[in-house]
């Protein structure tokens, strides 16, 4: 199993799965959050930055509505 830092708070675990496809385990903090699949290694861990990218603007937008009020 190989680990992967995507935030300061999210890891990604990369791991061979049955049915010839693979899945990364993402957890926060070391609590689970979310699995996800692909047919290829490459394509798992550009789903997993994408998941990472779409976490960042979330926190950022939720940070930007406290300033606001």
């Amino acid at each position: 199993m190989n680990g992967v830092q995507l935030t300061n708070h999210l890891t990604a675990q990369f791991m061979a799965s049955t049915l010839s496809r693979y899945e990364a385990r993402i957890t926060e903090d070391g609590d689970f959050r979310v699995y996800i699949y692909a047919m290829s290694l490459k394509r798992l861990k550009r789903k997993c930055g994408r998941y990472a990218k779409r976490e960042r603007k979330a926190i950022e937008y939720v940070t930007t509505l406290k300033e606001e009020s």
